[in-house]
């Protein structure tokens, strides 16, 4: 009864050949990865492709992704955080009075299924015009 009842996450990470991601294990052998996102850098009034890729294992259906944390000013375009496949790319969007900063910490954070979440840290630069 307290098997059934009772499992733990698991979150790991692990370095390999220069990616990092966190692994969450969760119920019935599944397990979602969270590949850390490439640190960028958007300049005022302008946007930056943040590429998103998770692994999967025994996880089918959509499953959320959502950005924390960010730069005064800077905010993600997109309508859905919805991710179907394993990768997806983000648009972040920095208005002209964004906070200029350099290696901001920002926060991607996975959500699947029976509460399993993967976090990631991530660098954001925001730059003048010109």
């Amino acid at each position: 009864m307290l098997r059934r009842c009772c499992f733990a996450l698991l979150v790991v990470s692990i370095g390999l050949s220069g990616c990092k991601k966190t692994t969450v294990v969760g119920p019935n052998q599944t397990k979602l990865s969270l590949v850390k996102p490439l640190d960028t850098t958007v300049k005022r009034g302008g946007t930056a492709k943040v590429p998103i890729v998770i692994e999967r294992e025994n996880v089918s259906g959509p499953v959320t992704v959502d950005f924390k944390k960010l730069p005064g000013g800077v905010s993600v375009v997109d309508n859905s955080t919805k991710l179907d496949g394993n990768e997806r790319t983000f648009v972040l969007q920095a208005k002209d009075s964004a906070d200029l900063v350099s290696n901001f910490a920002s926060e991607v954070t996975l959500r699947g299924p029976n509460g399993m979440t993967a976090t990631e840290v991530f660098r954001i630069t925001v730059k003048d015009k010109g």
